[in-house]
């Protein structure tokens, strides 16, 4: 599902016009910049990832109607329309991946010795939230630096960049994700079938 259906979604739930929830989920799929795969989805498509949503672009938006909208809600409902009604945990997507990514990633215990404290934070936050090395695959790789630089800017991105040499590659470690669940990969049928009933409509009628 791509961003522009995405808001017109909010629209429908949360009134307003559909732009101003474009940062909301032009945030939430940013990780279709570095796999183009359903596969994306494990970077942002849960709780922690609507904690950052929240972290970078506040706790609310004005819509155009006047009404006041958690981000926190429009990043869920994302999750929801593209992962079968759900808005899982990180651990809900790695606790069946975690024996096969985690070799991929850097332990823990010998992680970034040299960082500063707020970026040290950053990196652990994904294991802290879940237990599972694996998890330290959304930090430590390019899309780590990438969300580094959303969220603490750009000296800490490039920190980031030098204290993880060689940087890991994010494409190469979601490659080796195997979908274990239908809604990992099955956006929800019935917002899919508002869309296309919407987009037929406006079709028809394009006045």
């Amino acid at each position: 599902m791509d961003i522009w259906k995405h808001c017109l979604l909010s629209q429908r739930k949360f009134g307003g016009d559909p732009a101003d929830y474009v940062a909301v989920h032009r945030f939430m799929d940013s990780s279709k910049l570095f796999y183009f795969h359903a596969r994306h989805r494990l970077l942002l498509h849960h709780t922690t990832g609507i904690e950052w949503a929240t972290e970078l672009l506040g706790d609310f938006v004005l819509n155009s109607a006047g009404r006041t909208v958690l981000v926190r809600d429009i990043a869920a409902e994302h999750c929801k329309e593209d992962l079968s009604g759900r808005v899982p945990t990180l651990h809900d997507w790695l606790r069946a991946a975690d024996t096969t990514l985690a070799p991929l990633v850097p332990s823990p215990d010998q992680l970034l010795p040299d960082a500063s404290d707020s970026v040290r934070a950053f990196v652990l936050r994904p294991y802290l939230r879940t237990g599972l090395r694996s998890a330290l695959l959304l930090t430590t790789s390019t899309f780590g630096v990438f969300l580094a630089e959303q969220l603490l800017g750009l000296a800490a991105a490039e920190e980031l960049a030098r204290q993880l040499q060689p940087l890991l590659t994010v494409a190469d470690i979601l490659s080796n994700f195997t979908f274990t669940e239908p809604w990992q990969y099955r956006p929800d049928p019935k917002e899919l079938a508002w869309l296309r009933q919407h987009l037929n409509s406006n079709e028809s009628n394009p006045n």
